[in-house]
């Protein structure tokens, strides 16, 4: 492409570009994209590479070791997430460079953390000062990538006359819903307002439109190439103490559109925006109260709209291109690269490799630990054989009933809580605890001997900080889970050689597991493998199964020959002559379970009686076979049990043949080199290593897997072949194994090699213009997913489909998988001291619910966050909710979610782990007033706890689009024709309160109704009337009708700005000549605010008898705060807190009552559920003694204000309730 103004005098040398996007999972990635795309053309960039959190510092490593260092890292985002990896890559280019998009919410992190880099460049003036001397600011830009279309000329050309486009914040939607208030009808106008969880669903006057809905950018720019006004709108966070609610720089939009070939409007500008546009000449400028007239004005005069686009696409190519911002950043990395040449400025280098490289070893155990076999002993030979590398141990554990990680260095061990990862590909926890072990122990290398127990996704994250990874195999656990490769009739499944057509088949009757759940990990770990340099087996057979399952990998594979876990080797046995008859002593080495032939074992045993064989079985046999074995135990059988590897030469030196008689394809088997060193003849299984490392006839003898017969037959050929059995140890005795220190040089070797090829940069120097805070550091977040894996669920046992986190509706089931199914339940009691759980954060319908709430109808999907911490319980496998209405019964699961406030708060680490996040969708769950419970399932049961939360579910369907309630009447009074014929209500989802259905605001109403025979037709109208005025909301038909013809209608519409108050619902049919009003006889309450209440004039049913009972209990007061005045209650005090009586039953409501005759009132709110306060009462009744309700503050003065508590035995009157809540309001609030 051409510029107005061509770039003058280019960079002396070419310089190489590493960018990276400091947020993996951004929307904006098209920004990155334009970057490079502008790089790439710079006269003065020779190589740009456009990287990802997975191979960012991998491609610089790379880089420095071919001598092709980066001449700049460009970090576009923000310091404040991953602030490690991001240090790494400073300390592997020459310069490095951050420019920030300035989220508020994140600009103070961002200059507290961006120390580590030698340019800092802002999209915010405004931001300018929170960052040292030397920061610049450097607004965003348009792109001839996406953005460049030429103006069109002719009016009629464009296809809308208004646009918008961008995130629902509360303050655009209202901008919007003014402007569509007040502007023509017939405007042809495009807005898209897509939300998240945090935002609620955004309704504007017009329901014609769809406005929850994305575009990619390119889109975008053609819908402002074809819009007569592009309007931009600002962004109004809710701004912390120490945040600006906005940015002072305008958006990228601004440029985009104007490339674009858009006619801006800009609403509530900053003066800085006519910094890059000529207000009036190019752009557009109004404020709020001004945007309908500016509208108007632009859309009235054609011509000058369309010349003040081609002047301000003009000015954009001259001067707003990213081409001209990544002109800035070059030339002040040139600027500053002479002085790190000359070392005037402490430019992070990367360090030579470490004179003692520190190696962490991941295993699934550690000798000492748990009971465990070959790896641990080996791992742990390795470790101390190692000559300057210091070693450090990772392992899960389960400790105290719940699962840790264990992180051992020296003489010191530290537990970090974890979730059970058995099945998980990736869990976010445990990557972010790896992360900060990686570099907060500076490690240089990771070797993997097994990931059991832990997320496979762990060498991804060593991979990413740049950190070696060598995998060892001591087994197929990459091939498949059931490690030994023995399906589900004990047999070797060769799934390399025989496909894995039969694998869904073996693990769903082995284990359970659903069909392509295998196909699910054996994806990710093909992924996962790329991230591993070196995998390391004992044999070439071992080596070879692997490079047939994973291709990719083979060329990474090296083979280093184990080596037994003796500490010194014994002297080879000479050759005993047996005395004729005398027994043949079989030594059986290593634990005896079922993959190892316990089962082939005793059969050889019972089948050999009579014959001069005695067996001597060293070393553990699992419980299920101990009965078995016991039986045979006896002169001709004895069981040693557990054994010192330091003892095995002396076990051994009274035995003649050793059996191995393992059912799968061992890896090395470290029982057959002790044996061999003891001069022991081996019968091994002709099944992987050992029937490799064996030559049949001249070391030892084979024989099928699981075949006894033939093994007595070989035991007969050696009792009764003398020459066989010596020539057998003769070869023995020629044998020559690996050193511990041979095999200890080889694999240091390996870590040389690998870590002299890439060197960690553990040393990041900061910038001297570093803003100190004295803060900590960022925190350690990197996980999988910001690695670029997306998964259907973490788990891969799991087919439930949660794609990218709890913003999706959790699957419901109708029951919980079958293991879990089948497991008793104990109920938790609410009263027990130790027990904590509570439901912290709710959203129905997209509305965020203030504090603890009750009962609450919900049309379209519930959120909820909360925890559930029981100390003596351990850790849950999962947790799932449970929500029951009448017979029915639904479950959903609950994803785990950190919650490390809960740590302090309990005075133990654990307890981080108890959060849990769920999102459910509304459609999926039974019908009607559900019941919350939430379930915990362990090993021997599921513990639940009881209706932690109340949802009301409408049973029927959404009949459409949300549509919003309108003040008025659709047509004037004159216009509106009331008809006899009623029209009948068929179907709601709205709470009652004592049978009155009750709206919240904020919240939405769906509503169904029957129109009476012979009604006519036209556009359905909702309409409620009542003391608080009028509203109406368009509806649609449903295309159902009832049993005598007539026709259905319903709509679902949410309440904004509606008085409280009692109103008749009625359905109008609209035409052209008016609207004919049904009256359906049902009346529904709008509530004061989001918390369903009712107030009304009828006495409530537990009022309605002679005497109530008056108590001296006085409430506990949580808060008491003054509210806004409505027409219903005027001025209002909001009271919460608990109060209990003993030994009336549960508490379910809460009614306050006040005035007198004609003018009395009643307020009535359900309880809701405190278990806190169960617990420290120690009373399963007390669960449901919360309340928060409003109160009149005028009825305060008046002494017949009463408030009643409603239990399952009756009410009682709370005598000191209104005098107490008097008390705490400040003097002068309330009216004389």
């Amino acid at each position: 492409m051409s510029f107005a103004k061509p770039f003058p005098d280019p960079l002396a040398e070419p310089l190489s570009v590493l960018l990276l996007d400091t947020e993996p999972r951004t929307s904006n990635a098209y920004i990155t994209l334009a970057i490079a795309d502008a790089l790439r053309r710079h006269p003065s960039v020779a190589r740009i590479v456009r990287a990802s959190h997975a191979d960012a510092v991998a491609l610089a490593q790379d880089a420095l070791a071919r001598g092709e260092r980066f001449d700049l890292f460009l970090a576009f985002g923000g310091a404040s997430r991953h602030h490690a990896l991001l240090r790494r890559l400073c300390a592997l280019a020459g310069t490095s460079a951050l420019w920030t998009t300035e989220d508020p919410y994140l600009s103070a992190a961002n200059a507290r953390l961006s120390g580590c880099f030698d340019l800092v460049f802002t999209n915010d003036r405004g931001s300018l000062s929170r960052y040292g001397a030397g920061a610049r600011h450097l607004p965003l830009a348009a792109t001839p990538l996406f953005q460049d279309l030429p103006v069109r000329t002719e009016d009629a050309a464009y296809r809308y006359d208004l646009l918008f486009v961008g995130t629902a914040w509360p303050n655009r939607v209202a901008t919007l819903d003014r402007i569509l208030s007040t502007c023509p009808g017939d405007l042809k106008v495009k807005i898209a307002l897509p939300g998240n969880d945090y935002l609620p669903q955004p309704v504007l006057a017009r329901d014609d439109l769809i406005v929850d809905w994305r575009c990619g950018n390119e889109d975008f720019a053609r819908f402002a190439n074809a819009s007569r006004v592009v309007l931009t709108l600002p962004r109004i966070f809710t701004a912390g103490a120490d945040e600006a609610a906005a940015g002072t720089t305008p958006p990228p939009r601004l440029f985009e559109a104007a490339l674009a070939g858009g006619a801006q409007l800009v609403v509530g500008a900053d003066p800085e925006i006519a910094d890059y546009y000529e207000p009036d000449r190019e752009i557009r400028l109004a404020s709020e109260d001004d945007v309908v007239a500016a509208i108007a004005a632009m859309l009235s005069d054609p011509a000058s709209r369309i010349a003040m686009a081609e002047r301000a696409r003009t000015r954009t190519r001259a001067e707003h291109l990213y081409d001209h911002r990544v002109d800035v950043i070059l030339r002040a990395a040139r600027e500053t690269m002479p002085k790190h040449r000359a070392g005037l400025v402490p430019s992070s280098v990367a360090g030579p490799a470490p004179a003692r490289p520190r190696i962490l070893f991941v295993a699934h155990n550690r000798v000492g630990r748990r009971q465990g076999g070959g790896v641990e002993f080996y791992q742990e030979q390795l470790a101390g054989a190692l000559a300057g590398f210091d070693s450090l141990f990772l392992y899960p554990a389960f400790e105290e009933g719940a699962w840790v990680m264990r992180l051992d260095e020296g003489e010191t061990s530290e537990a970090l809580p974890i979730p059970p990862a058995e099945r998980l590909l990736a869990s976010p926890e445990i990557e972010a605890l790896v992360e900060r072990i990686l570099v907060e122990r500076r490690i240089d290398l990771v070797h993997v001997h097994h990931l059991l127990g832990l997320p496979l996704s762990l060498p991804a994250v060593a991979r990413a900080h740049g950190v070696p990874v060598v995998m060892q195999l001591h087994d197929f656990f990459l091939v498949c889970s059931r490690f030994t490769l023995l399906n589900q009739h004990g047999a070797f499944c060769d799934v390399v050689h025989r496909g894995t057509r039969h694998c869904d088949g073996c693990l769903a009757t082995a284990e359970g597991l659903p069909a392509g759940a295998k196909a699910r990990r054996d994806g990710f770990v093909a992924r996962m493998l790329r991230s591993v340099d070196a995998f390391v087996t004992s044999t070439p057979a071992t080596a070879d199964y692997v490079r047939a399952f994973y291709p990719e990998a083979a060329a990474r594979v090296a083979v280093i020959e184990m080596v037994d876990a003796e500490p010194a080797p014994a002297p080879p046995r000479a050759s005993v002559a047996h005395a004729p008859r005398a027994p043949l002593r079989v030594a059986v080495l290593g634990n005896v379970v079922d993959h190892k032939g316990a089962r082939t074992l005793l059969e050889l045993v019972r089948i050999t009686e009579g014959e001069a064989v005695v067996f001597e079985v060293l070393g553990y046999v699992e419980s299920y076979l101990v009965a078995a074995f016991e039986a045979l135990e006896g002169e001709r059988l004895t069981m040693r049990g557990g054994y010192a590897r330091e003892e095995v030469p002396a076990l051994l030196a009274g035995c003649d043949v050793s059996l191995h008689l393992s059912l799968w394809p061992e890896t090395y088997m470290i029982s057959l080199t002790e044996a061999w060193r003891a001069g022991l003849i081996p019968i091994v299984t002709d099944l992987g290593a050992p029937g490799e490392r064996v030559t049949d006839g001249v070391d030892g003898l084979m024989v099928p897997p699981g075949d006894s017969g033939a093994l007595r037959q070989a035991l007969r050929r050696l009792a009764h072949d003398p020459d066989l059995a010596a020539s057998l140890r003769a070869a023995i005795r020629q044998k020559t194994f690996p050193t511990v220190a041979g095999h200890a040089a080889r694999m240091a070797a390996l870590y040389r090699d690998l870590i002299a090829a890439r060197p960690v940069p553990h040393d990041a120097a900061p910038h001297e213009h570093a803003v100190p805070t004295g803060r900590p550091s960022a925190p350690f977040t990197l996980s999988a997913r910001d690695l670029g894996f997306r998964l259907n669920h973490p788990d891969w046992t799991d087919p439930a489909i949660v794609w990218d986190g709890t913003s999706e509706a959790s699957a419901a089931t109708g029951a919980l998988p079958p293991p879990a199914a089948a497991l008793p339940e104990r109920a938790l009691a609410p009263g027990d001291p130790d027990l904590s759980w509570e439901i912290a954060d709710l959203v129905i319908d997209g509305q965020r619910l203030p504090g603890r709430i009750g009962a609450c109808a919900a049309c379209d999907g519930v959120s909820l966050r909360g925890w559930i911490w029981h100390p003596r319980a351990g850790r849950p496998a999962r947790t799932w909710l449970r929500l029951r209405s009448g017979d029915a019964a639904a479950y959903v699961a609950a994803l785990p979610e950190r919650r490390p406030e809960l740590a302090a708060r309990f005075g133990n680490g654990r307890a981080e782990q108890a959060g849990f996040a769920a999102h459910l969708r509304i459609a999926d769950l039974p019908a009607g007033p559900c019941t919350v419970d939430l379930l915990q399932v362990y090993a021997d049961h599921v513990a639940v706890a009881h209706e932690v939360a109340r949802i009301v579910v409408p049973a029927l369907p959404a009949p459409g689009p949300v549509t919003p309630w309108r003040h008025g009447l659709p047509v004037p009074e004159a216009g509106l024709r009331r008809r006899a014929e009623p029209a009948t209500v068929t179907g709601h989802g709205l709470q009652t309160i004592e049978g009155v259905p009750v709206a919240r605001q904020g919240g939405l109403t769906r509503i169904a109704v029957a129109l009476p025979a012979g009604a006519r037709s036209g556009q359905p109208v909702l309409v409620l009337e009542g003391d608080g005025g009028t509203a109406w909301t368009r509806a649609a038909w449903t295309g159902e009708t009832s049993d005598d013809g007539a026709a259905r209608a319903g709509a679902e519409a949410r309440v904004r700005e509606i008085a409280p108050g009692t109103y008749r619902l009625g359905v109008a049919i609209q035409g052209e000549d008016g609207a004919d009003l049904h009256e359906t006889g049902t009346t529904l309450f709008v509530a004061p605010s989001s918390r369903p209440c009712l107030v009304t004039a009828e006495p409530p049913q537990a009022l309605r008898r002679a005497w109530i009972r008056r108590v001296r209990s006085r409430p506990n007061l949580d808060a008491v705060a003054l509210g806004e005045a409505s027409t219903l209650l005027g001025t209002t005090v909001t009271v919460s807190g608990w109060c209990f009586v003993p030994g009336r039953g549960r508490p379910l409501a809460w009614i306050a009552r006040w005035g007198t005759g004609r003018g009395r009132r009643f307020l009535v709110a359900e309880s809701f559920a405190r278990q806190d306060v169960a617990a420290h009462l120690k009373e399963a009744d007390a669960l449901t003694a919360g309340f928060e309700f409003p109160l009149p503050l005028a009825a305060l003065r008046d002494g017949a204000l009463t408030v009643f508590q409603v239990y399952e035995r009756g009410a009682v009157a709370l005598a000191g309730f209104p005098r107490h809540v008097a008390g705490i309001i400040p003097a002068g609030t309330i009216p004389e």
